[in-house]
This record gives structure tokens, sequence and C-alpha cells, in this order.
């Protein structure tokens, strides 16, 4: 089955999933006219400065079907927060904004009146992304949450990507500001809070919805906050290695969009049932492995799929893991299912206790190597791993990787 099949809806972030710049990313166009055969396709961004209008247009430019009608921004979902809490306390219908085009509109599309100027008191300050913002404003806007406007913020990132490769000042840059000035702390709708993400399922009227990003602080981490499924592209910020580091495991991870019509099995992986053992130990068998080394009730393996199509297994002593008996079936190679189930099997490594993670490998060094794994000499294994692995070849490669707890 495709991992597409599996969804009603598909909520696809913008930079990193669809375009790179100004550059659509090879594929994509079409990826995203096979899945809206499918599904409902909501376009996410945490961008505020755009109408979604003007972002439709930006993205038919580059080849896309869009209409303003499938793009939910951040600027819509703060604008939403504030109408709701305008309905539901009575709270002044006003709103003092540091921002562009995108959350004035929003704004004043959701019966919010923007107040410009030195005025006295607003019910609201709302910060987003600005690049006309002065001192002026920033001042204004600290000293109207000061004395009590309620402080929104559409995202909280601190930089984006700009041309060249350098980090520019984002939306959190000018939120901390005003946080700071004013002794308050905003609300924050973008991802990776819940808000632009369940203002996207009410948009796509479904919750049987996947998440796409290539982001796993904000797109992974924001779909599992909202009980979402999320899939991880390689195409833009994100790297394999990327996995390892963090408690959030997609159901899929794809060199780009188009692996979502890649006929594999969907992640995560889980740990291992007595019940697997025979099929694990084929899967060993059939990846030139010891099936011996599969243990009859699967303690510490983690397997993808059922029939298993990826499986690893790691074990926890003294904060040190030893990671073995990764195979992936020959069909799906090449398709990051055994990153996935790396990455499963190194977190729960974390959750025993460990602080570095070792092994030995003879023929995949380059593969653990994208996952921040590096060489080192075997005599420096630990003791009991080298006893572990004595049945290992002397050219086997040894390598370790230090893991966030």
């Amino acid at each position: 089955m495709r991992p597409a099949d599996a969804y009603d809806a598909f909520l696809l972030d913008l930079d990193g999933v669809l375009f790179r710049g100004t550059e659509a990313i090879p594929g994509a166009a079409d990826a995203v006219a096979a899945l809206r055969r499918r599904g409902r396709v909501v376009f996410l961004t945490n961008n505020s400065a755009r109408t979604p209008a003007q972002v439709a247009e930006k993205l038919r430019g580059m080849g896309f079907e869009a209409a303003p009608e499938d793009v939910m921004t951040s600027a819509l979902a703060a604008a939403r927060l504030v109408a709701d809490e305008v309905r539901a306390d009575g709270r002044d219908a006003t709103a003092f904004v540091i921002g562009e085009d995108g959350i004035r509109t929003a704004l004043r599309d959701a019966g919010v009146e923007v107040v410009d100027g030195d005025p006295e008191r607003a019910g609201f300050v709302v910060v987003a992304w600005d690049r006309g913002a002065t001192y002026d404003r920033i001042r204004t806007a600290s000293v109207l949450a000061r004395a009590g406007a309620r402080l929104v913020a559409t995202n909280a990132d601190a930089t984006y990507p700009a041309p060249g490769g350098e980090l520019w000042p984002g939306a959190g840059a000018l939120l901390a500001s005003v946080e700071t000035a004013s002794g308050s702390r905003a609300t924050v709708v973008g991802k990776p809070e819940p808000g632009l993400f369940e203002a996207a399922v009410e948009r796509a009227g479904t919750r049987r919805a996947l998440v796409v990003g290539d982001r796993v602080e904000t797109d992974l981490a924001g779909a599992r906050a909202v009980g979402l499924d999320a899939a991880l592209v390689f195409s833009g910020a994100a790297v394999p290695a990327d996995l390892l580091d963090v408690d959030v495991e997609p159901v899929a991870a794809m060199a780009d969009l188009r692996g979502l019509l890649d006929d594999a099995p969907l992640g995560p992986a889980r740990p291992g049932r007595p019940e697997q053992r025979d099929a694990v130990r084929a899967l060993l068998d059939r990846s030139g492995l010891d099936p011996g080394e599969a243990a009859g009730d699967l303690t510490g393996t983690a397997v993808l799929g059922d029939p298993p199509a990826a499986t690893a297994t790691v074990e926890v002593r003294d904060g040190q893991g030893y990671l073995r008996s990764v195979a992936v079936d020959r069909e799906v190679r090449g398709r990051f299912r055994g990153v996935l189930v790396v990455a499963s099997a190194v977190r729960r490594a974390v959750g025993a206790g460990a602080g570095t993670v070792y092994l030995l490998t003879e023929t995949a060094a380059g593969f653990f190597e994208r996952l921040g794994f590096v060489p080192m000499e075997r005599p420096e294994l630990p003791a009991w791993i080298r006893e572990r692995s004595t049945a290992c070849p002397e050219s086997a490669v040894a390598m370790r990787r230090p893991v966030r707890r």
C-alpha cells in the first residue's frame, strides 16, 4: 500500500516540501496533483506576510494547482484566535499589529479593527513577521501589552532562511523584543503550536490527515501535539541524522514528496512481538546476518511493517547502547525505512539510559555515517560490546554516536 492511500487529507508545508526559494522541487507539482486525486490538500505556512490569494498565486506560478481556500497561514490562525476571544470574553475587537499585509488582511476579514499610530489602548497586540518594523512600533506594542492588551503571535521563528544561506531575523526576534519590554508572554499559533494545525484540520474537514514537512522541530513535533501523523521529507532543512535526536517518529521519511506514492510500509517502527520472531529471523537471514541474534521475545528489537520490512535491535548496559541486527528488506532499500527503524531503536536506547550508541558494520558504514555515527578503533569499544561481538569479522568497522537524553 502506498503511504498516501492511508489518509483522506494532506497538510503540506511549503518551503522545503514544495519549493526551495523560487524554484519548485522536481516532481512536487505532479505529486500534489496525485494527492488531490486521493483527498483534500491544504497548504500550511508560518509565513504571515502573504494573504492566501498571494500564496496561491505564487504556487500556481511554480506549476501547482492552488486556490486561496487551499491555503492556511499563521495569519489566518491568529486572526481566528483573536476573533474567538472577542466573542468569548467581550474583549475590545481592536488590534495593534506588527506585521505585513497577510496578518492585517486576516484580522480585518475576521472583524477585528487594526489600529495604527499611537493608540491609548487596544484589545490585542499581534506580532508577526514585519520587514518594516521600527523601534516606535515595537515600543507602542510593548506599552499596550503592558497596559493589558492580549499578546498574540503568528509564530515564534527566531530566523528564516535568506538568499545565500544566511539566517535573517524572523517574527520570533520581533516577538522577543515585545515580550521582554512588556513582561508579557504571547499565545503563539504557528508551528509547532497547535493553532495552525487545528485550523488546517478544520479546513480539511477530517482528522484522518497527514502532515508533511521538512523540519522535525516544527512539522513533526507540532503534528504529534495535535494527534496527527506526520511524514518527513529530506528535500528541505532536515537530514536523516535529525531523527535520532528527537523523541518523535514520523510514519514515513522520504527524499521528497513523491515518496508518498511509493509502495512501502508505513511506520513508525514498533517494539517486536514474540510472534514476529520467525519473520525477523528470516529477514536477518536474507540480509546475510545471523538469524540467531533475534531473541525469542525480541527484547530491544524495533520492527517496521508486518511482515517485517526492516528491523534493528539495541542492547543497553551502563549507559551504553549496542546497535546490532539492522536489516532492511531488499524491496524497500533506498526508501529510508532503515532510517526509521534505526531511529526508533536509538530512541528506545536513550529511553533505557544510553548516552552513546555503538555498532559494528561490514558493508553499511556510509549509511551509518549519514545518521551521525563516526568510525572508531575497535579496541575502544566498551568491553562488554567487544565480548558480545566476537563473531563479527575483523574487517567490520566500529562506530559510535552520542545521543541526546
